[in-house]
């Protein structure tokens, strides 16, 4: 009998451990979940309030009107004057783009309409040129924010430049060439700047004009009601 309770006490002391040993191991998994979605929590947390931090106008920047091109630029950095320095360059970088990308879009029309190949070649040349040629310092900063997100400095810049800085730019490439038909091609370009400048105007007298018909259509509709009405109360 006193081996068989010895084999017994034995394999219970065997269970014990091992119980013991597995409900650490659980533990220590628990543990390491928690401390996992802790992480995940405060890099959502994080990203929530950067996300939050972002200004409309840089989710949905300016469309071009009839006085310049807009760009917008972020930099982030544990000092607020650098981050707003990056910010501001590379808004400045970006309105620069969206210049190239309006004229180029131009270009793209107008070699639609055109059979003179010299001169479309010409004007292509002249966009990189132009958009080299234009002083970043010309752009106009239009709106700035910034934020503090866990510690970093989150800044946003809006800039705008001018068409006049471009046509600055376009009469300088103009004075350094003599050829007739480089002259020809920044006629063309300069025409079609122009007519850009009185498209975007026209567009948003059009949507001026159609707002003011909209609302003189509704005052005319609550007339014509309250008119109709007035038969009605005084029976």
């Amino acid at each position: 009998m006193k081996p068989l309770k010895g084999h017994l006490l034995i394999a219970i002391t065997v269970l014990t451990v091992s119980a013991c040993s597995s409900n650490g191991i659980h533990e220590k998994i628990e543990q390491i979940e928690v401390a996992h979605q802790k992480q995940v929590d405060k890099k959502t947390e994080k990203m929530d309030q950067l996300i939050n931090s972002i200004p409309d106008w840089y989710l949905d920047v300016p469309q071009s009107d009839s006085t310049g091109v807009f760009g917008v630029g972020y930099g982030s950095s544990n000092k607020p004057p650098f981050a707003l320095k990056a910010a501001e360059l590379r808004a400045k970088f970006d309105v620069a783009k969206s210049f190239k990308q309006l004229i180029s879009g131009q270009e793209r029309s107008y070699e639609n309409q055109t059979l003179d190949s010299n001169l479309e070649t010409q004007i292509n040349m002249l966009i990189d040129s132009i958009v080299e040629e234009v002083s970043v310092a010309g752009a106009q900063r239009v709106k700035r924010e910034l934020y503090n997100v866990d510690g970093v400095a989150n800044a946003y810049v809006l800039v705008k430049m001018p068409y006049e800085e471009y046509n600055r730019a376009i009469q300088s490439l103009r004075a350094k060439t003599v050829e007739e038909k480089v002259s020809v091609a920044f006629d063309e370009l300069e025409k079609r700047l122009q007519n850009r400048k009185s498209d975007e105007q026209k567009a948003i007298q059009a949507t001026h004009q159609r707002d003011v018909e909209l609302k003189e259509l509704e005052i005319k509709k609550e007339v014509e009601l309250r008119k109709a009405e007035q038969p009605q109360n005084k029976k």
